[in-house]
């Protein structure tokens, strides 16, 4: 008996998550805390550099030398820091270590893709960080090193309030560039937003992962 609810109540989470009604919701949720804010560098005062978060890598790209580059969403964070910088001429900081020693880390792997495919240089790169927390940790240090007050932070919006909360309270003061607002997904009919779809259980898990990622960071500073 108990097994049978148990699996009742896994379908029907999963039933659940699976609908583009409940993706939109929690990841619309998380977006709507940093809203889009059209040519950001015409809004003063500009700050004085721009950090590009790391987002996991592609291992399987055998049709790139080395055979892996960054992600998908890493490529959205880069191609906005590529468009602010070329509107600022703002530096760029990259930053994400690597799971394993003997890979590259995610921010050499950025700023290949920067330099090389969207011809905009990279200042500095910070290579040890494996979590949101220590991107912000180790940058901080880089850039408050280097004299940096301010600086834009990119990554998806769905991703920005895990990352800002992250970056809060530090030596350098980080403002949001937010990139690729997906949570509102327009349908062309509407009752395809019933219809539980791969797409939409992937979403769904990407907005759990950050709420709850945003309950274990408040968790962990009230335990300390």
């Amino acid at each position: 008996m108990l097994v049978c609810s148990l699996l009742a109540l896994a379908s029907l989470q999963i039933f659940l998550l699976s609908l583009p009604i409940t993706s939109s919701f929690l990841l619309g949720k998380l977006e709507e805390q940093y809203p889009p804010r059209f040519e950001l560098w015409k809004q003063a005062p500009l700050p004085q550099a721009i950090v590009v978060l790391g987002s996991g890598r592609n291992l399987n790209v055998p049709e790139y030398i080395g055979g892996e580059s960054t992600s998908l969403a890493g490529i959205e964070r880069l191609r906005y820091a590529a468009h602010l910088h070329r509107a600022t001429g703002l530096p760029i900081l990259v930053t994400g270590g690597s799971p394993l020693p003997e890979k590259r880390s995610e921010a050499e792997l950025m700023r290949d893709v920067l330099e090389q495919e969207f011809q905009v240089p990279v200042k500095w790169m910070e290579t040890e960080s494996h979590t949101t927390w220590q991107n912000a940790q180790f940058t901080d240090e880089i850039l408050a090193a280097a004299g940096i007050q301010s600086a834009w932070l990119v990554t998806q919006a769905w991703h920005m309030p895990r990352s800002l909360y992250s970056f809060q309270n530090r030596q350098v003061q980080y403002l949001p560039a937010s990139v690729s607002y997906s949570g509102a997904i327009q349908w062309t009919d509407y009752h395809m937003k019933f219809v539980p779809q791969a797409t939409a259980l992937v979403r769904s898990s990407i907005a759990l992962h950050e709420w709850l990622g945003l309950l274990w960071y408040r968790l962990r500073e009230k335990l300390q």
